[in-house]
């Protein structure tokens, strides 16, 4: 199977957060709505983003 997105799932989050998966950068607007869906805050983003740089 083939596609160039990534769907995660979290459990209490309505709808699933779709991550694309293409090189390149990400847009800020992709990244806060993933954010808005799974219930995360700037700062944990920003924890978990120190974790794997």
């Amino acid at each position: 199977m083939r596609g160039d997105h990534l769907i995660m799932t979290k459990p209490g989050v309505i709808r699933p957060v779709v991550i694309q998966m293409e090189h390149g950068l990400v847009p800020v607007t992709h990244i806060r709505t993933n954010m808005t869906t799974a219930g995360m805050s700037r700062e944990e983003f920003f924890a978990l983003l120190d974790q794997v740089q």
